[in-house]
C-alpha cells in the first residue's frame, strides 16, 4: 500500500501576530489582502521569514509515493462567516507539471472566521524526479472576496532584501548524493541501495544521516558498528549463495 506522506506547517507560533508586524500591516486595515504568511510570520518560532522552500523525497522509503506541503495562507482584514475562495494560479516559471508532479484542490478557500488556512500541495514522486528537481510556482491574484494590496515586504533595510507576499516557490525532487553524516572510512563508498538496505536492518531512519557525524545516532563508535554488522551481513549472504549487488552489477562491500 502506498503511503502518502503530509508535513504540516500550520504550528502554534504560526498563529501569533507580533507587535511589529500589527504595526506594518494597519496600512491595509481597511481592505480584505490576502497573503502568503510565511513571508511576515515564520513557522516556527525564531524561524526565517521564507517566500519560497524546498522538499526532497530523497530519504523516504520508496513505499512513500506522495507528499502534502500545506503552505500557509493569512488574511489581513475582517473575519467572514462564510468560506471565501481565493485565486491562485500557476506561474509560467514553473517547471513541475500539473497532474504529473503535483496536484491542488479543485477550490482553495478560507474557511468561515478562520485568519489562516493553507494550499495543500500534493507532490508525486515521479521517476524523473530522481534525474532533476523541479519547481512550482504559485501567484495569489485579486478576486471577488480579496484584494493583494500587500506585493512585498522589506526584512532587512541594509541589504534590502525582500519577501514576495502574493508569490511562493515550492522546489522539490528525489535527488540522493552521499549525505554529510557518511564517513567513506566506516561505511565505503555511497550508494542509495546501501544506505537503505542497512536503514532496513538496522531500523534506522535515512533522513539521520543528512546530519553531522556526532549528532543522535551518529556518533564514531555508533557509525563503526553500522560499518561492521553491514560487513558481517554482506559476507554471510555471499556464504549462503546470495550475494548482494548494487544497481550497477557490482558487488556490495563495506570496508
Amino acid at each position: 500500500m502506498k503511503k502518502i506522506l503530509i508535513i504540516s506547517v500550520v504550528l502554534l507560533s504560526f498563529l501569533g501576530f507580533t507587535s511589529c508586524n500589527q504595526e506594518e500591516i494597519k496600512t491595509y486595515d481597511n481592505t480584505d489582502n490576502i497573503y502568503f504568511s510565511a513571508a511576515i510570520f515564520p513557522l516556527v518560532k525564531n524561524g526565517p521569514l521564507i517566500d519560497s522552500t524546498g522538499v526532497s523525497f530523497a530519504f523516504d522509503n520508496t513505499a512513500i509515493q506522495k507528499k502534502v506541503y500545506l503552505i500557509p495562507l493569512r488574511v489581513q482584514g475582517k473575519l467572514s462567516d462564510v468560506d471565501r475562495t481565493v485565486k491562485c494560479t500557476i506561474d509560467q516559471s514553473s517547471t513541475a507539471n500539473e497532474g504529473t508532479h503535483f496536484s491542488l484542490p479543485k477550490n482553495i478557500i478560507i474557511r468561515a472566521r478562520k485568519e489562516v488556512d493553507t494550499i495543500a500541495v500534493t507532490m508525486y514522486r515521479t521517476p524523473d524526479l530522481k534525474l532533476k528537481n523541479v519547481t512550482l510556482v504559485l501567484n495569489l491574484e485579486e478576486n471577488e472576496f480579496f484584494t493583494t494590496k500587500m506585493q512585498t515586504k522589506v526584512i532587512n533595510t541594509l541589504t534590502q532584501k525582500t519577501m514576495n507576499l502574493t508569490r511562493f516557490k515550492l522546489t522539490f525532487g528525489d535527488l540522493l548524493s552521499q549525505p554529510q553524516g557518511w564517513p567513506v572510512g566506516f561505511l565505503g563508498v555511497f550508494t542509495a541501495k546501501k544506505l537503505f538496505l542497512m536503514c532496513d536492518l538496522l531500523q534506522l531512519e535515512p533522513s539521520m544521516f543528512d546530519q553531522k557525524i556526532g549528532a543522535l545516532g551518529l556518533s564514531t563508535a555508533e557509525v563503526r558498528y553500522y560499518g561492521s554488522f553491514m560487513k558481517r551481513y554482506l559476507a554471510d549472504q555471499k556464504a549462503s549463495g546470495n550475494t548482494i549487488y548494487e544497481d550497477n552489477g557490482t558487488e556490495m562491500t563495506f570496508p
